[in-house]
């Protein structure tokens, strides 16, 4: 389930991406900004795009699209550790990639270099378009 962000999220915002990509944002570019963190937390928790993924009533995850005229961009979409591998993610995905499919648009994001994302992603249908020394550049065509 699913339910619009708001600016009382930040603190979500930046606890997962505290748990999940600290170190992967350390060994890339040398150090945590934390003050660059917060302030994202928050711009980011305040989108309209932004949603909060719930089990149970249970704030587990967010998840930020934008929906452009000629694609649906995947922004942001961190679960908290306890709540990966148990197919939250994926159902999630699916859902994204069938709204695209009717809309006949292909779905793009970019996802770090290094983390074990890129093949979750793989086993979805996304291929890479571009890699740089940080990113992967991922779509799906539907």
């Amino acid at each position: 389930m699913l339910r619009r962000s708001s600016i009382d999220d930040a603190p979500l915002f930046y606890s997962v991406i505290d748990l999940t990509m600290r170190e992967f944002i350390i060994n890339t570019w040398g150090r945590w900004d934390e003050d660059r963190v917060r302030r994202e937390a928050v711009e980011k928790s305040s989108d309209p795009n932004a949603q909060i993924v719930l089990i149970a009533d249970i704030a587990v995850g967010v998840f930020v699209v934008d929906r452009h005229p000629t694609h649906i961009q995947l922004a942001q979409i961190y679960l908290l550790p306890e709540y990966q591998r148990m197919g939250i993610g994926t159902a999630l995905l699916e859902n994204l990639i069938a709204e695209a499919s009717q809309s006949k648009m292909p779905v793009r994001l970019h996802v770090m270099a290094g983390l074990t994302a890129k093949s979750f992603y793989e086993r979805l249908g996304f291929s890479v378009t571009e890699a740089t020394p940080e990113f992967f550049y991922m779509e799906k065509l539907t």
